[in-house]
């Protein structure tokens, strides 16, 4: 299993193999996570997603990162054609771990997907997301797993239900 671990913060800056994008299927990059990874990664990621998009709600995709620091941004379809619910954010959580797996990488920071824009309560997307990471195969070959709290607040409820015993 993964080292699981929570920074508060912009998750843009994480320096490991690669981030994941609060995505909807259409893989537009426009507020929020999407947003700030197309502020700071530049136009290159939005023109490999347009190669990419559409896909299903619940599946992920993989694109070159841009200007980030990372290498990879897996794009986490929770959202889009369908509303956020809670098997969209488990099967995409699921779809990102087996991404970066396939691809080898070993250290990767997730959002709470479905938790901003989409407007899923952040708490129980937050449990949903611990599950599935607990629960895939795929979390055994990464090294280091990160959920980022973008304020201080969520960071610290992330520490109570990611890091906790529950």
């Amino acid at each position: 299993m993964a080292r699981l671990s929570v920074r508060q913060g912009d998750i843009t800056t994480y320096d490991g193999d690669a981030i994941v994008n609060a995505a909807n299927n259409h893989l537009q990059l426009g507020a929020g996570v999407a947003g700030a990874i197309r502020r700071s990664g530049g136009p290159a990621i939005q023109e490999e997603c347009d190669r990419h998009g559409p896909i299903r709600v619940g599946e992920a995709a993989l694109t070159g990162a841009g200007k980030l620091a990372v290498s990879w941004v897996v794009h986490a379809a929770a959202m889009g054609d369908e509303a956020v619910s809670e098997r969209s954010i488990r099967e995409s959580t699921m779809a990102s771990l087996s991404l970066a797996a396939e691809h080898g990488i070993r250290r990767i920071a997730f959002p709470v997907l479905g938790s901003g824009i989409g407007g899923f309560e952040f708490k129980v997307a937050a449990e949903i997301m611990r599950d599935a990471v607990r629960q895939s195969r795929h979390s055994a070959t990464l090294e280091e797993i990160v959920f980022y709290g973008f304020t201080f607040d969520d960071a610290v409820q992330l520490e109570q239900i990611l890091l906790g015993d529950s």
